[in-house]
């Protein structure tokens, strides 16, 4: 009879459905304060994970049983919501969401005029009404005719709104108020954001890059439609070859050089034009955490394995390069500014040419010495983020 049901259609519930509750579990842990310390911090990191692969573990479900896509597809707008509540708040008031005062955001909000509140609610949700065209089957059969999607599959239908999502959502905060959430001076004050203790970052960004890895397998269907073989060839980890390794690192060193050209270029004809640039003392502020060597080295491989799995290696494949980029360029946002942005976004299209022309771990190693190149410069003193 077990046999039976396990080549049922029913299949994909006995192998997601305890990883789903599993994850379901971290995600309420992560919003309550029953874990302190170092455990408190590796439920939190799983936590920013955990709705991720809830929706793609509901979404592959759903491709053999038909109810469950639409409990997919409404947890997906429950994410959406989400990152709704958080712009709005962001937009009209950062620092109260960081004041001891439980009432201090309903005062700030109360004392607002209708008008500004009232736009502000507007610019959110309808950044995330522009998200769900990817409902659209004929928005989706148009893409498919230039990307590697199946119109008919819920896994590629919720995963194209959440990209859309995440590349038009995060924007709105620096859209409305002209700058980057997390560059609110008086935020980064009320945070402690540039006094914390320099390389306290180690655990957060080790269990950060864990879960990342974690989550980027089972986005990919590991178990559910992939072997762990099949895997790694969809999210392109392979064991570099010296040759791979060595054009990791000369890309690396030589992004470095060139955008450091570009990022004064642009400062300055952004200056010129009056667009308001990105404060280089309050964004190094939020990187002074990881000013040490060691909690240097952890950061760049944590953005440059973490970051290139999940946008490289998970996003990439299915909706190519340019989504690609502008997803992860939206994923920084809420700390820098349009110039900064423009600067991250064309370093993602040239990470995402690398990927495409080699495989994720090369780009991946390209990133880390990249970012291990920003840092030690910067804590050289050479130059400032």
């Amino acid at each position: 009879m077990f046999d039976h049901l396990w080549q049922s259609r029913y299949r994909d519930i006995f192998i997601a459905g305890p990883v789903i509750v599993v994850f379901v579990v971290l995600l309420c842990l992560s919003t309550t304060p029953v874990f302190t310390g170092d455990y408190g911090e590796f439920i939190l990191a799983g936590g920013i994970v955990a709705p991720f692969v809830i929706l793609a573990l509901l979404a592959y479900t759903g491709e053999t049983i038909r109810p469950v896509r639409y409990i997919a597809y409404l947890w997906l707008l429950g994410i959406l919501l989400s990152i709704f509540a958080i712009n709005f708040v962001l937009i009209l008031a950062p620092v109260d969401l960081a004041s001891p005062d439980p009432d201090a955001l309903t005062k700030q909000l109360d004392s607002l005029p209708v008008a500004t509140v009232g736009t502000a609610l507007l610019a959110s949700f309808g950044a995330g009404l522009i998200s769900l065209i990817g409902f659209s089957r004929s928005f989706r059969v148009i893409l498919a005719r230039r990307l590697p999607i199946n119109p008919d599959s819920p896994v590629h239908t919720a995963g194209l709104v959440c990209a859309l999502a995440l590349i038009i959502m995060p924007l709105v905060p620096l859209i409305m108020t002209g700058n980057a959430p997390l560059l609110n001076a008086d935020l980064q004050n009320m945070l402690g954001i540039g006094h914390e203790i320099q390389g306290s970052s180690v655990k957060l960004d080790t269990f950060t890059l864990i879960w990342t890895i974690i989550g980027s397998f089972l986005l990919v269907g590991l178990w559910v439609r992939r072997d762990i073989r099949s895997t790694l060839e969809r999210l392109g980890l392979v064991r570099p070859t010296a040759r791979q390794v060595l054009i990791g690192v000369a890309s690396g060193l030589l992004l470095v050089g060139i955008f450091w050209l570009f990022d004064d270029a642009i400062a300055l004809l952004f200056a010129a034009n009056g667009i308001p640039t990105t404060d280089d003392t309050l964004v190094t502020n939020l990187f002074m955490v990881s000013f040490t060597p060691l909690a240097a080295v952890v950061a760049s491989i944590t953005a440059g394995l973490g970051e290139e799995l999940s946008i490289r290696g998970v996003i990439q494949p299915r909706f190519g390069i340019l989504i690609a980029a502008l997803v992860f360029a939206s994923m920084h946002a809420y700390q820098y500014a349009w110039d900064g942005l423009l600067s991250v976004f064309l370093v993602g299209l040239c990470f995402g040419i690398l990927r495409n022309y080699t495989n994720t771990s090369t780009s991946a190693i390209s990133h880390g010495v990249y970012d291990l190149t920003l840092f030690a410069i910067i804590m050289a003193g050479i130059t400032t983020l």
